[in-house]
């Protein structure tokens, strides 16, 4: 038997950046991240992170540059530390049980009242009033639909479905190093001045990097975003298509 203990995820993190032969620098500048921040991830210290989003993004832009799974090694470093990573699933479920609970509440109370007085209501209309031609005509053609002779020769095509138009608003408030990359294309790579504006439209997924957090603002389809990060912050963030709605600020 084998008396090798499972590799980590700091240390599997580690040597994938040595194995393609990167420095911190190097992953540093890539990701423009700080080399102190990279030391950190690598020695398992995640309390040293920024909190919220802004750790997991981090662990997804190094885990891209050093080519792992982003997603995977999320998992792993949110299982080792479950109190500093939690799973994005249960903080989901903690800040909704309460307002879900109220609301069926209420609803179940509502129908409750209304549903005896609709059908008091109904069955005295029915009894009292004739059925008109027109609804028993309604009702015949409602039930030929099905007739094959009546079936279109192509068949019945549903239309493919109307996926809604996602747009993020960027917002500069102070002078900084913005660049923006939709989909592998970059949109924007300078530095920008106060008061500019960036609309850029989310397909598959947007990164930003930059070298101050704090100076960028954004909304997502007119809801305002969160925080991106204090003053003087690198800048880096991944908002995809499957979970933008986690950047956003929840009222």
């Amino acid at each position: 038997m084998s008396n090798q203990r499972p590799i980590d995820s700091a240390t599997r993190l580690k040597l994938a950046r040595e194995s393609r032969g990167l420095s911190l620098r190097q992953v540093a500048d890539a990701t423009k991240l700080s080399v102190r921040t990279i030391e950190a991830l690598e020695g398992n210290r995640l309390s040293a992170l920024p909190s919220g989003i802004y750790r997991r993004s981090i662990i997804r832009a190094i885990a891209i540059e050093v080519g792992l799974d982003p997603a995977q090694l999320l998992r792993e470093f949110s299982n080792a530390n479950p109190d500093e990573l939690p799973p994005r699933e249960d903080v989901t479920i903690a800040e909704s049980r309460v307002p879900v609970r109220e609301s069926l509440q209420r609803v179940m109370t509502i129908v409750g009242a209304i549903v005896p007085l609709a059908a008091g209501v109904g069955y005295f209309a029915m009894s009292e009033r004739p059925v008109p031609a027109s609804a028993v005509l309604t009702q015949t053609r409602a039930a030929d639909a099905g007739r094959a002779e009546i079936v279109p020769a192509g068949g019945f095509v549903e239309p493919p479905p109307v996926q809604r138009a996602v747009v993020i608003t960027l917002t500069v408030s102070s002078r900084c190093q913005l660049r923006v990359v939709a989909d592998g294309r970059e949109v924007i790579g300078r530095t920008v001045d106060a008061g500019e504006t960036l609309q850029v439209e989310l397909a598959d997924e947007v990164l930003l990097s930059g070298d101050n957090a704090a100076a960028v603002q954004f909304s997502i389809n007119g809801q305002a975003g969160l925080q991106l990060g204090v003053p003087g912050d690198p800048l880096s963030i991944r908002i995809g298509r499957d979970d933008y709605e986690d950047f956003l600020v929840r009222h």
